[in-house]
């Protein structure tokens, strides 16, 4: 339930616009009755020198708000730009890198907030206060003082934000956050083969109740829940995959027949969040299919740009490497008395190699440069490859040149590349 609601909140644009206009609004209330007289004398605290007549507030805070709402659209057309030139230049999957961005909102929801002070502080104003001086428009002026060092510091950010490598980057951190705790899940299980599941003739299979991707897997509440039925509980799908109403999501294998009841199939469903789009919040693969959508955009015609796509495969081999040592199989969670309660299916990485290269290798192998970073790419991660994954490698490896040599034949571009294709060899066969 908190991974649902934090994935809610965090794919949510208007929280940051939304706690700061309240906090403005709120303020505003608390400080305009105060200048009413109503629960804080200012003038008996603030100098004098930092009040003014109600006449200046009035046109002090109309300025503010005028100039804020300004700042606000401008913010706001900027973000629309942003959006288009990602979408074009880098893919549409990585929009919401930037919309979701924490200082992006943030900047937007200072400027809504100091225009809300600012009309709201104005809503006090009364000819009732006579002559008495405020404060309220003091801090505006502070509160629009800080939504210029914002504006500066939003402009720094979209500046440095649309720069590839920026972008890259970025995916390349959270893509590795992702696996360090898609590696930390593992450690508490343990990693079998499917032969030893011990799969039983009695199944009860549930069927997903809604279509789209899955977003999140709740792997401590699916154990819970599993704790109350006597079976084995196989989850039959990955984080990422596309369901349908029609998809098995779960089996439950059982040694004699029994029932489940209605309400743990519903908790069991619970567990998995399915929307329309994928999320990389669990899923490192998809982070990685991000970076490879940048480097298919760098080696478009209207792009062209070559260098850009070399350094996306570099930072996919380093990823790579970091998953290399990983084999495929089922993650097993055990009761008290050491029996199968749960088996969570896990990444494959001859999967993941081609996920990660087949487009690359469709759409480049024209290029003999990025064809070159993509060999280096697979040669990071087989020297930190398992050695069943180093098969995997050397079969993957294969197709790879039965391609190459149908575009190139014979010549000195080959021979670049066989080079980097031997010391891939060399690191297998070690």
């Amino acid at each position: 339930m908190l991974q649902r609601i934090m994935f809610k909140l965090r794919k949510s644009i208007w929280i940051y616009p939304a706690i700061i206009s309240s906090i403005s609004f709120i303020g505003a209330v608390v400080i305009g009755m105060s200048d009413s007289g109503r629960f804080i004398a200012f003038y008996k605290f603030v100098p004098v020198l930092f009040m003014t007549s109600t006449g200046l507030s009035k046109d002090i805070l109309g300025v503010i708000a005028a100039s804020l709402i300004t700042m606000t659209t401008f913010t706001f057309s900027t973000t629309m730009i942003v959006l288009t030139t990602y979408s074009t230049q880098f893919g549409p999957r990585t929009v919401e890198n930037f919309l979701s961005d924490d200082d992006t909102m943030k900047a937007t929801g200072v400027f809504m907030g100091g225009f809300i002070y600012s009309i709201v502080a104005m809503l006090f104003m009364r000819n009732a206060i006579g002559e008495q001086l405020v404060v309220s428009a003091t801090l505006g002026i502070v509160y629009a003082i800080v939504c210029l060092i914002h504006f500066t510091m939003y402009i720094q950010h979209v500046g440095s934000y649309i720069q590839t490598n920026n972008l890259i980057n970025r995916l390349q951190r959270e893509a590795e956050e992702k696996i360090d705790e898609y590696k930390a899940l593992l450690e508490k299980g343990k990693l079998v083969d499917e032969s030893t599941l011990g799969r039983k003739d009695m199944i009860i299979r549930i069927m997903s109740k809604e279509e789209g991707y899955i977003q999140l897997i709740d792997h401590n509440e699916i154990y819970r829940t599993a704790q109350d039925i006597k079976g084995t509980l196989l989850l039959e799908k990955l984080n990422g995959q596309f369901v349908t109403n029609e998809s098995v999501l779960f089996s439950i294998f059982f040694d004699e027949e029994v029932k489940i009841d209605e309400e743990s199939i519903e908790n069991l469903l619970d567990c998995l969040t399915i929307g329309k789009q994928k999320s990389e919040m669990q899923d490192f693969n998809f982070t990685i299919q991000k970076i490879v959508e940048v480097a298919l955009r760098a080696i478009s015609p209207g792009i062209n740009d070559p260098n850009t796509a070399s350094h996306c495969l570099r930072i996919m081999g380093v990823l790579m490497g970091k998953i290399a040592h990983l084999e495929g199989g089922y993650l097993i969670y055990k009761d008290d008395k050491e029996h199968p309660k749960v088996a969570f299916e896990v990444f494959d990485f001859s999967m993941q190699l081609n996920s990660s290269y087949h487009q690359i290798i469709h759409y480049g192998k024209e290029d003999v440069s990025v064809m070159k970073a993509m060999l280096k790419s697979m040669r990071f991660s087989a020297e930190k490859a398992s050695l069943k994954n180093k098969t995997a490698i050397d079969n993957y490896l294969q197709y790879i040149w039965d391609e190459l040599e149908k575009t190139y034949g014979k010549g000195y571009d080959l021979s670049l590349l066989e080079k980097e294709k031997n010391e891939i060899i060399d690191i297998i066969t070690e």
